[in-house]
C-alpha cells in the first residue's frame, strides 16, 4: 500500500510541476532589446570580415562524419 501512495504522490507532483512550467511559459514573453540586435549585427559583420561563410545543408553533408570511411579520405 505504501508503494501505491508513493506512486500517486509522484504523479501528482509531476503534474503540478508540469502545470507550473506551462503557465510560466505562457505568462512571460521574451523580447530582444535594440542593444542585442545591434550587437548581433556587429558580430555578424566581424565574422564576415574574417572569411566566415554560412553553410547550407549540402556543404554540411559533404563533410559529415556519418559517411564512414569516406569521410576520412
Amino acid at each position: 500500500m505504501n508503494a501505491l501512495v508513493g506512486f500517486i504522490a509522484l504523479v501528482v507532483v509531476a503534474i503540478v510541476g508540469w502545470a507550473i512550467a506551462e503557465f510560466k511559459y505562457k505568462a512571460f514573453t521574451f523580447t530582444r532589446s535594440e542593444k542585442d540586435l545591434e550587437e548581433e549585427k556587429e558580430l555578424e559583420e566581424i565574422q564576415r570580415e574574417n572569411g566566415f561563410k554560412e553553410k547550407n545543408i549540402r556543404d554540411i553533408m559533404r563533410k559529415n562524419s556519418t559517411n564512414g570511411y569516406n569521410a576520412v579520405g
